[in-house]
């Protein structure tokens, strides 16, 4: 990844120290997606990494609110290891319970530890037919982005109108390189990429990206924050569920 976008600096003759800013700003993702959406590279071992949709399988003595359906189980130790720069339970499994539209409830994250006993919970009013997703490594990067928010680049181009034109190329190829690009699939950890609110403004960082494109149609994006200290002590019941439309 670095690679390529240094290369991409390069051709257009961007000095390097500018590009290596914009790569310090990048953070990593992993999408989950269905397997016809994954690289052909990857389509050959790929293993499930979560399933979406369908009745949640939980232990029977969680209440199950009718009103939240099962969006996706994550099976945590099926993800790429050491991707993330939050943090995520190594193993076990994350089951997410919301409505996914543009006046969502606040949702229910319950992670189960490896080897719970779980049963089909059929409590919700509907379902849909579930069906699995495959994890693909990411990266992100902030959206909208100019080059005056960095100062290597703001000292380079700041005054020259040629400079301030190839570096706010270089922040559009960024955008195109394929392990950067936003795709419209769940999104795990990285930059909100919210229209209007980002969560980063707010001191948040990113749990979860639930694009309703992803699960029911076009439509809106349901974001899961929270404090990094949140993330990383498992609160899930603090974590916030906002909607970007």
């Amino acid at each position: 990844m670095r690679e390529a976008v240094l290369d991409a600096g390069r051709a257009l003759a961007v000095p390097d120290p500018v590009t290596e800013a914009f790569i310090r700003l990048l953070r990593p993702c992993i999408y989950l997606c269905p397997y016809d959406e994954l690289p052909q590279e990857l389509k050959k071992d790929a293993r499930p990494a979560a399933r979406a949709l369908g009745f949640p399988h939980l232990p029977e003595d969680v209440e199950v609110p009718s009103y939240r359906s099962h969006v996706v189980t994550i099976d945590c130790a099926a993800l790429p290891a050491d991707v993330l720069d939050i943090d995520f339970p190594a193993d076990g499994h994350l089951v997410i319970l919301a409505e996914i539209t543009d006046d969502p409830e606040d949702g229910v994250i319950i992670h189960l530890p490896a080897g719970t006993e779980t049963v089909e919970r059929q409590s919700q009013s509907k379902s849909h037919e579930p069906f699995p997703l495959y994890a693909v490594p990411g990266t992100t990067k902030p959206d909208p982005l100019h080059w005056s928010q960095v100062a290597e680049a703001a000292d380079y181009a700041e005054g020259d109108a040629e400079r301030a034109r190839l570096v706010t190329k270089l922040i559009d190829e960024i955008g195109e390189i394929p392990d950067v690009r936003w795709k419209y699939n769940l999104q795990l950890g990285g930059y909100s990429r919210a229209f209007h609110n980002p969560v980063e403004d707010r001191g948040k960082a990113l749990f979860l990206s639930i694009p309703e494109s992803a699960v029911f149609g076009d439509g809106c994006i349901t974001l899961v924050s929270g404090t990094r200290e949140q993330i990383a002590e498992h609160r899930y019941d603090e974590l916030e569920f906002d909607v970007e439309c």
